[in-house]
């Protein structure tokens, strides 16, 4: 990535954080994929993923991503990390870019929740999955 878009992701981030820090319940907000990365093109959406005290209903969820779209030109996607496991948790926490974390202890219950997920049910859905592919190959 180049300075100037290295310049452009650091002006998303900071004016995310802006947008975000008036949000009343906002524990955690971590940037993931292509903008954590480096990696965004022209076409890229920004993904955010976001804990609320409570889980963010649905009105909220499309308020948030009406404002953050209009603000940054991009379209945006939010995950709520209320209930969220599996991959796509561990993929958040393992690759994503903490923007906001208004208690230190919130993102370490995450990775906590991650690592027991990990440790208890993925084993489970490996199993299935590789079921389902001799089933497949094997009729």
């Amino acid at each position: 990535m180049n300075s100037i878009e290295r310049q452009a992701v650091s002006g998303n981030e900071a004016l995310i954080k802006t947008i975000l820090c008036q949000e009343p319940g906002l524990k955690l907000a971590i940037l993931y994929g292509s903008a954590a990365a480096g990696k965004m093109r022209a076409d890229s959406d920004i993904d955010i993923a976001l804990l609320f005290d409570r889980p963010l209903s649905d009105n909220k969820k499309i308020e948030l991503l009406t404002r953050l779209e209009q603000e940054l030109g991009r379209d945006i996607d939010l995950v709520d990390l209320f209930f969220l496991n599996g991959t796509i948790l561990k993929q958040i926490l393992s690759k994503g870019q903490v923007l906001i974390q208004v208690k230190p202890g919130v993102l370490a219950g995450l990775v906590q929740r991650m690592i027991y997920n990990q440790a208890d049910m993925m084993p489970y859905v490996t199993r299935t999955l590789i079921e389902r592919q001799q089933r497949f190959v094997h009729g």
